[in-house]
């Protein structure tokens, strides 16, 4: 069975800057990380969010045609690609700027989201830079339509410092959406981000308070990561990437195939078979490790993530 699945959030360029001071073009943006991790993971995925009909957008556009990712017909945009300047501060640490004003992947309305949405889905997934107060006209009403269809929704907090000028506001945005999820993942640095402090694992069992028969899946860095429900918290630990290349793109690459080896045992739910709940844990912690063993992002498909099962079993 292929599992029907529609991402909503920015697809948009970084620019990193290099030892010389210039600066490279890659593409970026954690929804767009997702929706390429579902079709590695052999799932019919579409990206749903408009994009630029500048150059940048006609290199995601291509991108996305040769990820298998499919896309409304009437989703280009005359509003510029979104692009994320990363740099070194002061201190030698990593840093960036975001440039968000009248960018392709908010220019839309909730009737054109709702319009574009595939048939029999079986999830939709959001995040990131889709989380701000602008957002919420559109994605409200179309998050009201999908509940009403039995439709599952996962949303990846994955807060951004210097998004909107109105921190509060932002985090009220996010708050609100959340109550919609099935499903949210949640970082402990999201959770400071939020202005919330105090011990993460209690900070996000709490989050299920605010949502209906939720799932909470907190990510805690080199300290693993946890699945928690009202009645369960199961924690991995995390799997080492050998070699070691970088992050990028590693949470996006555990959630997304996290979220489709649930799919596969139907087990997007907090009733699931604790042993199902774990395993998609496991599977999706691994893909991570495939994931950071490479430059960049670059998500594992779901014959990789199980031959490294198979080969984690005759170890």
């Amino acid at each position: 069975m292929t599992f029907k699945v529609a991402v909503f959030g920015e697809a948009l360029f970084d620019m990193i800057e290099q030892e010389n001071g210039d600066y490279r073009p890659f593409i970026g943006g954690s929804p767009y990380n997702v929706a390429r991790s579902f079709s590695r993971q052999g799932l019919n995925c579409s990206y749903l969010s408009p994009i630029s009909n500048d150059s940048f957008g006609d290199k995601i556009y291509n991108s996305a045609t040769i990820e298998n990712i499919h896309m409304p017909q009437n989703n280009r945009s005359f509003q510029a690609t979104s692009l994320a300047l990363v740099y070194k501060n002061e201190q030698g640490n990593p840093d960036y700027r975001l440039y968000r004003k009248s960018v392709a992947d908010l220019d839309i309305s909730a009737d054109r989201l709702l319009s574009n949405l595939p048939e029999d889905l079986d999830l939709f997934h959001t995040g990131s830079l889709a989380l701000v107060p602008e957002m919420l006209d559109v994605l409200i009403p179309v998050m009201t339509a999908l509940k009403s269809k039995g439709v599952k929704i996962s949303i990846d907090v994955n807060v951004r410092k210097g998004v909107e000028i109105d921190h509060a506001k932002y985090v009220s945005a996010i708050a609100q959406l959340i109550t919609y999820a099935d499903i949210v993942k949640v970082s402990d640095e999201d959770l400071l981000l939020q202005d919330l402090v105090g011990d993460p694992q209690e900070l996000a069992s709490n989050m299920l308070k605010d949502m209906t028969n939720g799932m909470v899946v907190l990510t805690l860095g080199e300290d693993g990561a946890h699945i928690i429900t009202e009645n369960i918290n199961i924690k991995q630990a995390v799997y080492k990437a050998v070699p070691m290349g970088d992050t990028v793109g590693a949470g996006d690459t555990f959630f997304s195939s996290m979220l489709a080896q649930l799919l596969r045992d139907n087990a997007l739910t907090p009733a699931a078979e604790k042993e199902h709940l774990a395993y998609a844990l496991k599977y999706g912690s691994l893909a991570a490790s495939i994931n950071v063993s490479k430059i960049g992002c670059q998500p594992p498909t779901h014959a990789e993530v199980l031959s490294k099962l198979d080969e984690l079993c005759c170890a």
